[in-house]
């Protein structure tokens, strides 16, 4: 499975609500892979960009837009979204918030038994507490959409496509020519976030589902065995997955425009954070279209995963009708027979 992941918008504090920016995974087969690339140069050929160069949202008339969401809905692919309101949060929620991840990470760090261990621990909590407020942000709508793409896009193509559950290629925007200590950090730090979230929330398994070519991720014995050797804490977790493997496999900061799918990405986050701030024409066509990429989430959440640090506020009316209409036409997650 190949998964293309981009953002759009600053994460920066805003004083008012409805200031949303966005984070997208696509979630690509490889038997998609080539027509995924095929669509977006259809776009850049019909819109006369030259195929070497990026096309962005905003050189795009709203209807070719939209006819190219519905070109690429006919391909075998799955959009996460997590999006956050910068106006939701205030400066001083965000540094407390970010102390305390700093604290929690650090928290089993005398239990650690080798000198190694104990010395990167502290090198990803240094690198954390060094992100700015708005990379923290950032990192958190990752961590969260990625999280998502994990435990959603493993029960879909376990059903639909399972030989694509083999590998897990992540291809991930990089923002300069050189590593930046925010790219370090999300690399160091996104595994172990995801493998302690998946204690607290373990993957489901659905029987009758194929899980056949996911051998090599499954922990032997029922619980990672570093917990209890490096942090001295007892678990017992029936049928996990390794997800530090499942994300440090194969996983690359990546020049956009080397990358179809990166691109795409790239579209897809810019038009739901147009979209979320009501800044379409026809702000309800392009939701059906971005809705219809999207996968039903369990207990009928929306299907933009929305993420606050503060204590959540009711959505104003337009946006919450929005996010209905999109979770409205979402993919279903589970095949009507099986």
């Amino acid at each position: 499975m190949n998964i293309y992941i981009d953002e759009s918008g600053s994460f920066v504090n805003a004083s008012t609500v409805g200031k949303w920016n966005a984070v997208v995974a696509v979630a690509v087969p490889e038997a998609a892979r080539r027509g995924l690339a095929y669509n977006l140069r259809q776009l850049k050929l019909r819109h006369g960009t030259p195929l070497a160069r990026e096309i962005k949202l905003n050189a795009l008339a709203e209807s070719e837009y939209l006819d190219f969401l519905q070109a690429i809905a006919d391909l075998n692919l799955a959009v996460f979204c997590t999006a956050m309101d910068a106006g939701s949060n205030t400066l001083a929620i965000v540094r407390e918030r970010q102390r305390n991840h700093v604290s929690e990470v650090l928290r089993h760090v005398d239990k650690m038994r080798h000198e190694g261990g104990r010395l990167g621990v502290q090198l990803v909590a240094s690198q954390l507490a060094k992100l700015s407020p708005q990379l923290y942000l950032q990192l958190v709508c990752q961590v969260n959409l990625m999280h998502n793409v994990v435990s959603n896009a493993i029960m879909y193509y376990a059903q639909h496509c399972p030989s694509t559950l083999r590998e897990f290629r992540w291809r991930i925007d990089q923002k300069n020519t050189s590593r930046t200590d925010y790219e370090d950090a999300f690399e160091k730090l996104s595994p172990a976030l995801l493998q302690s979230r998946s204690i607290a929330e373990p993957l489901m398994r659905v029987h009758g589902f194929d899980y056949s070519h996911m051998t090599q991720y499954e922990i032997e014995k029922g619980a990672p065995n570093y917990l209890k050797d490096e942090y001295g804490i007892e678990v017992e977790i029936g049928d996990a997955l390794n997800i530090q493997k499942i994300v440090r496999g194969n996983i690359r900061f990546m020049d956009s425009r080397l990358s179809a799918g990166i691109q795409v990405a790239d579209l897809l986050a810019s038009g739901v954070r147009r979209c979320l701030r009501r800044e379409f024409a026809d702000n309800e066509a392009v939701a059906q279209a971005l809705g219809a990429l999207m996968l039903q989430a369990k207990d009928n959440e929306p299907s933009v995963s929305l993420v606050t640090l503060a204590s959540a506020k009711p959505l104003d009316d337009e946006t919450a009708r929005l996010v209905l209409i999109l979770t409205a036409h979402s993919k279903r997650m589970m095949k009507r027979s099986l």
